[in-house]
């Protein structure tokens, strides 16, 4: 037990730091955000990162030394900062880790973690308590990862201030710099920078060209589109097609659903220029709508100070459907094949373990997609659960003397299964279907085929799309 990698990660004082750290990153930091506590985390976290490394490097010195040489290159370089990010992101979805010097300022508990590993606790009960603690621990470094939460921009209102077009403008990682802000533009459009001052609290829905009356603009609610008055009537000046504009809400879909933002035009404002005039249009996530003063229009989509139309999202792009669709495909695929398999074998003992390998599966995809990064008891189950099952499975099979072609036929029932499901994402995603709503509808039920040709129409259309895209106010 003395100077064991599990006695290191055991240690009361190590296990106080594990505490420390998911208390402060999912209770302190969301109620007191600032210095102390984000240097709080550093701390913590320098204290438990050696010990948990140490569990599958071996080699106390280096455990620390790495982590030291890691944390100095990710908060001096942006480099490597970046790779942070990326390393986060990849493990355990969005995140930003940001480069700052003075959280060198926490290198010294890296002498606390040494002085730890050199005095063990020798009381037995550290090792149950190691067994325990290290998925927490796991769980807790992981923690300190997701330093910022991402929500998609978007433009929810518009107005024109001391010859400034303003556009409203919330978004990006939070905390961040589009967060209740504002962006202007002083040559119509053509450029933008951020705007410290107050912005437009309610998004007009109408707007006429200052001196002229009889040319107004408004916007069509939960629709990107927008209509002019000419010759006493109201006409369509800009839209994009419902279709499209169900491809969009789908681009700019945020992971969390309560963050997702609407893809519809909210709010216009005109100005008047020496030359003619401009319009413009709030158009939530998908940034604005511009009428320059020749009388066309552009989409501008979001850059990271401002709009342009090299950032838009093309109308040509795949459509982006849910990344839980190609999972809840394979579940589907795996229990078509596992009962195909059970009516070949026709052992109880076979069927169980099909049985527990389908929850295991399960199991590790629930664990792997929660809002706390992953759920450790989950996982735990899986890993018990899938290798068991899969060893059931095979011996009992090997005890039927179970033929090949049974297998074959399983898994050619569980591929067709898998391609049956993803076919009409994969049409829509290729512009083969017009809305969303048709490929699930398609994948449940494969005999209708109304959603390859029909649309709805009229008011139901104008229904379902301010359903699905009508977003919260701003």
């Amino acid at each position: 037990m003395r100077n064991s990698a599990l006695a290191w990660i055991g240690h009361p004082l190590t296990v106080i730091a594990v505490v420390v750290l998911l208390l402060n990153d999912h209770l302190f930091k969301p109620l007191w955000p600032g210095a102390v506590t984000g240097k709080l985390s550093d701390v913590a976290g320098l204290i438990v990162a050696p010990p948990l490394l140490n569990l599958f490097i071996r080699r106390p010195r280096a455990s620390v030394l790495l982590t030291g040489v890691v944390f100095g290159l990710v908060k001096t370089t942006a480099v490597g900062a970046a790779l942070a990010s990326q390393a986060w992101t990849l493990v355990w979805g969005p995140s930003r880790v940001l480069a700052d010097p003075v959280d060198l300022i926490a290198l010294p508990a890296l002498c606390l973690a040494w002085w730890i590993w050199k005095h063990p606790d020798a009381r037995a009960v550290r090792l149950a308590r190691a067994v325990v603690v290290i998925p927490v621990t796991v769980l807790a470094v992981a923690a300190t990862g997701q330093t910022s939460v991402f929500k998609p921009y978007s433009a929810y209102a518009v107005d024109v201030t001391d010859g400034m077009i303003v556009v409203a403008t919330r978004g990006g990682l939070s905390p961040g710099p589009f967060v209740g802000a504002g962006l202007a533009s002083a040559d119509a459009g053509n450029s933008w920078s951020s705007w410290d001052g107050p912005v437009p609290a309610v998004p007009r829905t109408s707007a006429c060209v200052p001196g002229n009356p009889d040319r107004c603009y408004r916007i069509v609610p939960a629709r990107l589109k927008v209509e002019e008055s000419r010759n006493g009537r109201w006409v369509t000046a800009w839209e994009i097609s419902p279709g499209d504009q169900d491809r969009l809400a789908r681009a700019y879909a945020s992971e969390y659903p309560e963050h997702t933002e609407a893809v519809a035009s909210l709010g216009i404002a005109v100005e008047k220029l020496s030359d003619g005039y401009v319009v413009v249009v709030a158009n939530g996530a998908d940034g604005i709508a511009l009428r320059d003063v020749s009388g066309v229009w552009h989409r501008l989509g979001w850059t990271g100070e401002g709009f342009d139309s090299s950032s838009t999202v093309p109308l040509t792009a795949p459509g982006r459907y849910p990344d839980s669709v190609p999972a809840v495909a394979l579940l589907a695929a795996l229990a078509a094949g596992l009962v195909t398999l059970g009516c070949g074998v026709r052992r109880s003992d076979f069927a169980k373990a099909a049985l527990a390998l389908w929850v295991g599966v399960w199991a590790f995809h629930s664990g792997t997609n929660t809002p706390i990064l992953f759920n450790p008891f989950a996982v735990l189950l899986a890993a018990v659960l899938v290798p068991a099952g899969a060893t059931v499975m095979i011996m009992s099979s090997v005890r039927d003397g179970t033929r090949l072609r049974v297998w074959a036929i399983g898994t050619l029932t569980a591929t067709v299964v898998y391609y049956a499901v993803m076919t009409p994402f994969y049409v829509w995603s290729a512009g083969g279907l017009e809305y969303y709503a048709s490929a699930p509808s398609l994948a449940i039920a494969p005999g209708n085929r109304d959603g390859l040709h029909r649309r709805p129409r009229g008011r139901q259309t104008e229904r379902s799309a301010k359903r699905r895209l009508l977003g919260p106010g701003p």
